[in-house]
């Protein structure tokens, strides 16, 4: 079975930052770097604006409008792929966990609300005061990168710190609940990481109450309280995106998804995939296959 391509920055860069950072404008990046045509994930974080051009973001088999004022932000190990149309412009940048939390001894990457948590929304579609305060951080951070002057990684730095600051005054997703239980946002975070290593073997809340050595309802309230979902919802989630990510490959087996997934029972398997993502596994994996072959025909496919 073939794995999902993963790309880091240094398919993108030749700069002295080529394992660190990468930022480009958007047209010019989509232009240089075709090779990417299909599904695929990064090892980094990633900021797009878009201030010009329409189209789809496909981010985790979520599907996302993009226009003008829309910014994405995604975390490492997402799937995703788009079509645009042909007068798509805007800027984009990807950097290291380690750029930025490096940088600072007080506060990190996942201090921001869209990086809080695994099921943050990943778009922000700006109004146009918002847009025009961002645009200038964008197009500054663009400039920077392309400079050869002292302290440029200090100020790609800053940069970076004042855009997510502006961006999150915008975000609204998830701010709110955290500013309120920031000991339950802890708690939530445990748990998708614990979900996260044990999802192919552990699928009862139980198993993970027990690993967070409190009882499952307590767990329960936890998710409903702060992400109106329940604790199997959240297992689930994670159980059927990676299902997704196996079966976009035609040369994989429903049956081998099954038993990678820990479901003995096939039929049980194509049953919840079905109630869960509204086809049968073959079904998507069938659309997803027909969708590769021609969007590999886009050049404008990132």
């Amino acid at each position: 079975m073939k794995n999902i391509p993963i790309y880091g920055i240094t398919e993108f860069s030749e700069t002295d930052l080529v394992t660190a950072f990468y930022a480009n404008n958007l047209r010019s990046h989509l232009q240089s770097h075709r090779f990417v045509n299909s599904a695929h994930k990064h090892s980094t974080y990633i900021a797009v604006l878009f201030t010009e051009g329409s189209g789809k973001h496909e981010i985790d088999f979520d599907t996302y409008e993009v226009r003008p004022g829309s910014v994405f932000l995604l975390t490492p190990g997402q799937v995703h792929s788009w079509e645009l149309s042909a007068d798509i412009n805007g800027y984009v940048f990807f950097h290291t966990e380690s750029f930025y939390n490096t940088a600072y001894l007080s506060k990190k990457l996942t201090d921001f609300p869209f990086f809080y948590l695994q099921t943050n929304y990943p778009v922000i579609y700006l109004q146009e005061d918002a847009l025009d305060s961002v645009i200038p951080l964008f197009k500054a951070i663009y400039e920077e990168y392309q400079t050869h002057l002292p302290f440029k990684f200090q100020k790609l730095n800053s940069l970076i710190d004042l855009t997510y600051i502006q961006l999150s005054r915008s975000y609204q997703e998830h701010n709110k609940v955290v500013d309120k239980q920031p000991f339950q946002y802890n708690r939530i975070k445990k748990l998708e990481k614990l979900i996260d290593e044990n999802f192919k073997t552990k699928k009862l809340p139980k198993e993970y109450a027990d690993l967070m050595n409190m009882t499952t309802r307590h767990l329960n309230r936890i998710c409903q309280e702060t992400l109106n979902q329940t604790t199997t919802d959240l297992i689930l989630k994670r159980v059927m995106v990676e299902a997704q990510r196996m079966l976009i490959h035609n040369d994989v087996t429903v049956a081998a998804v099954a038993d990678s997934l820990g479901y003995e029972d096939y039929s049980y398997f194509i049953r919840l995939f079905k109630k869960q993502i509204g086809e049968s596994p073959k079904k998507f994996q069938n659309r997803m296959t027909n969708s590769a072959i021609v969007n590999s025909k886009n050049d404008l496919l990132f």
